[in-house]
Formats: structure tokens, sequence, C-alpha cells
């Protein structure tokens, strides 16, 4: 592992790392550490706190006494895109990087996109993502962007990024990603989150910077690590959350006259209403009213789609939970992932071979059904770079070369 002791970075470090939190104590500490492990070092780590009641700001304190480059400040505690603004506003460096403090970052996510952003004059730089969660002990990961036209670089430009993100495109919803923003031009073309927003507050920046003309560069490769959990923002949208995705609509008809960005603006509006009228209608169903959600459904196709996806979602959840069973219960033998071509011999350990990953899939799949770990061993031709895909399952564990 690198070492952890750091000096202060320099007055304009090269990225502020940018992570808002409210009580995710039982994440940010891991979420920390994967910024401090970054290979660019010229780097500073803005840990914005907003009032958590758990142990949240004693562990990133614990960091910031650790590692001078972390800095801990008091969010304002009135919502979300308030506490990414003060982070924004705190950052001293020349490009931001989002990262949410229940999620993790490979080891060379920020120097990847740098090198990216210099390489192609671009203002906004995402990574392809690895999506993982931790059940009964064992991780199990997958490839946010998987289909062919995301196996490659490309640029994401307005009317592509819009189409992206309805409320029911299917496909990749690009809002998810996390950018590494050219925080000049935000402050150029007076940039911040929208106060109205909960949820979707990054695809609104991106949307308005791209708008501004920002260019906006894909990497295929996954650098970011999300987590998906029960508290997740994602699994908990709510009739206000939507509610302020429609007051934030008109943002962009006010910045483009683009009639195919309109038109797809138009679109997007309209999903979000089919969603109100779906939340509208499991809020009825909760308060066992049947007949008044079948009217807050109406004639609504989309809205009819989604609480059918609602039933099939929560059909397969209750099966899962019937039928699941831990692999990893029954053995307490510490295990130990081999990244290469063969196993070393390990008396008393379980050893779980797996190859040098060959392609974004494997990486991302490198960690898919691992029990936690004791280390991570690197053997030829696997590297420390193929090793930063187990993080997910052993973050803070011994990663070694073999041999």
């Amino acid at each position: 592992m690198l070492g952890l002791e750091e000096g202060a970075p320099a007055m304009r470090p090269a990225v502020s790392i940018l992570i808002v939190a409210r009580n995710t104590g039982p994440f940010i500490g891991d979420a920390i550490l994967s910024a401090r492990q970054q290979t660019c070092r010229d780097i500073e780590i803005v840990v914005v706190d907003d009032a958590s009641t758990d142990d949240t700001r004693a562990i990133a304190e614990r960091h910031a006494a650790q590692d001078a480059r972390v800095r801990v400040l008091d969010g304002p505690q009135t919502g979300l895109a308030a506490v990414r603004n003060a982070s924004l506003s705190a950052a001293r460096g020349r490009w931001a990087a989002i990262l949410d403090s229940d999620d993790l970052l490979h080891p060379a996510h920020v120097a990847r996109l740098v090198a990216a952003a210099e390489r192609t004059g671009a203002t906004l730089v995402s990574a392809n993502m690895v999506s993982f969660n931790v059940d009964e002990g064992l991780t199990r990961t997958a490839l946010f962007a998987d289909a062919p036209e995301w196996r490659q670089e490309r640029d994401i430009d307005l009317l592509a990024f819009v189409r992206s993100n309805g409320v029911a495109a299917g496909g990749v919803s690009t809002g998810y990603l996390k950018p590494l923003f050219a925080l000049d031009f935000l402050r150029a073309h007076g940039l911040e989150y929208d106060l109205r927003l909960r949820i979707g507050e990054d695809y609104d920046l991106v949307a308005r910077a791209l708008a501004k003309g920002a260019r906006y560069v894909f990497l295929p490769r996954p650098t970011y690590f999300y987590r998906r959990h029960a508290a997740s923002t994602s699994h908990r949208t709510s009739l206000r959350d939507l509610d302020g995705l429609m007051a934030a609509a008109d943002a962009l008809p006010r910045l483009t006259g683009d009639a195919a960005v309109l038109s797809a603006v138009a679109h997007r509006t309209a999903g979000i209403a089919s969603a109100q009228a779906h939340v509208r209608s499991l809020d009825a169903l909760k308060a066992r009213r049947p007949a008044a959600a079948i009217r807050a459904l109406g004639t609504d196709v989309a809205a009819w789609r989604l609480m059918a996806r609602s039933f099939a979602e929560g059909g397969a959840k209750r099966v899962a939970r019937l039928t699941r069973r831990s692999v990893a219960a029954g053995d307490a033998t510490p295990a130990v992932l081999v990244i290469g071509d063969e196993a070393p011999g390990m008396p008393g350990h379980r050893v779980i071979v797996r190859a040098a990953p060959a392609d974004d899939a494997a990486r991302a799949a490198l960690a898919d059904g691992l029990p936690p770990l004791e280390r991570i061993v690197v053997v030829p031709p696997a590297t420390q770079d193929d090793a930063g895909y187990a993080m997910a399952p052993a973050l803070t564990r011994v990663i070694q070369p073999h041999g």
C-alpha cells in the first residue's frame, strides 16, 4: 500500500477531491482512504460534513489528523445542493473531482482523469464505474456502462447527455457518472448546483456546463466504485425530490435554442411527470387507498410501466430474501486473493485465484463474489493497477507482489 503520511498540498493543488457527507459513518472512512491513496499526490481532500449525528465527523477528523491534505468543514444544513456548493467554494485546485461519501476510487482515478483532460482539452472528464454492493459477506459487482458504444473513449455532447437521462430512458444514465470539473470554467460561467435539487443535481450542473460550451470526455476504463446499499439516495426518491427536478427543468431551455435539445428536454420533463404520478400512486397504495392509486396513474402509460417495474422489483427482492444463503458465513478461514497465473502456497488461508483482467468487463468482475479478504497478492502478468479493482472488498488490506 502507498504511504499515508502526507504533507500539506501546494497553495493551489492540481485537484480538489470533494466529499460531502451526512451520517455515512459506515462508509466514509473507506471513501477518504481511497482518496488519500491516489497516485496523483498533488491533491487536497475537502470533506464537508453537514451536521452528522453519527461518527462521520470523527472519522473524517481522524483522517485529517493523519494527512494534512484532508480538510473537514461544516456544511450549511440547507440541503444537498447547498453542501455541494460549499465544497465547490472551498476547493483550491485547478480541477474538482467528485467522490460521494459512500463510494470509492481506484488509486489511479484522479491521475487518469487529469491526464485525459490535459490531452483532449476537455472541461469535464468522467470514467466508467464499477457498481458494487456487499451482501451477506460477499461483494457483487457490475460494469456500469457496458454497451458497445461505451467501450471506447468518446465525447458526450449536450443532446446525448439529456437523452440518456430521462426518468425511464433505459440504457446508461450518464448523470450518475462523477466528472472531473475544470473549476475555472465553472466559476467563469457562474455555475453551481441548483439549490432546489436533492437528486439529479449532478446531471443538472453538467447539462448547464455543456450548454455553456464545455467539452465532456468519457473514459471507458472504470476507476470509480459506485456503492449500492439500502440507504442510498437513489433508493429513496420522493415526490418532493421529483418536484425539485420539475422546478429546475426550465434551466436548459433558457440556455439553448437547439430544437433537438429542446425536444429531448421536453421528453425528460414528461418522464418526470410520469414519475410524479407513479410516486403518488405508491403513496396511495401504502395508505391502503387503491382507487386513489389508480386515479394517480390515470392514462399515463409511462407511469403504469413504472408501477409494473416496482411490483416486479419488489417481488424479486422478496424471493431473494427467501432464497439467499451466505456463502462466506460458514468459512472463517482468512481469504487471500491471488491475481495472476499461479497460486502460491499459503497454509491456513483460503486462496482465491483470478486471472489478470484482460478488459473492462473482467476488471469490473475481479471482486465479484469475493468474501472479505485478508490481503491481495499480485503475480505477473497481473499488476498493482489490477489489484486496485479488488479494492471494494478489501480497501485497507495489504497488497503485495509475489516472488
